[in-house]
């Protein structure tokens, strides 16, 4: 692994942040849409609903990042942890840096918000990610095969 530190996301990164993120749309064919106002807003003012760590070289590079928010699931009592995004820019891959990631939001995550489990979804055609996740002990969810989610947006 790359002399790599994960730490918490600030304001000042969202130059190369943006440019992550913007890499991650085009690999999954969605819109870039966040601004930095919603970044600050988001992930780096105090009590933020968003969790964002990135991993940084001994350079000052992003390598990449990570982000999720918790979930309180009212009728066990529980609180989980959504990932929502993982993303390491290619010329950074191979390197365990999106490992690193993970278990540093996940133990980040039960610490502060006393996650007790985490979800991630992940693209059918993205084996490298599927691979990544059932090595770190992500399983299949069962419900996912007998339920569908809704979105609406307004």
């Amino acid at each position: 692994m790359l002399n790599i530190r994960i730490r918490r996301a600030r304001s000042g990164d969202w130059a190369q942040l943006e440019l992550l993120i913007a890499g991650l749309c085009q690999a999954h064919g969605d819109q870039h849409g966040i601004t930095r106002t919603v970044f600050d807003d988001m992930v780096c003012r105090e009590n933020a609903p968003v969790t964002l760590l990135v991993a940084e070289t001994a350079e000052g590079i992003l390598a990449g990042y990570v982000c999720g928010f918790a979930m309180y699931e009212f009728h066990s009592g529980r609180t989980k942890f959504r990932i929502q995004n993982l993303f390491v820019a290619e010329q950074f891959r191979r390197h365990r840096i999106g490992e690193a990631l993970l278990l540093t939001i996940q133990n980040e995550a039960k610490e502060k918000l006393g996650a007790t489990a985490f979800g991630i979804g992940v693209e059918n055609w993205n084996n490298a990610a599927l691979s990544l996740y059932k090595q770190l002990g992500f399983v299949e969810n069962d419900y996912a095969k007998t339920s569908t989610i809704l979105n609406r947006e307004i």
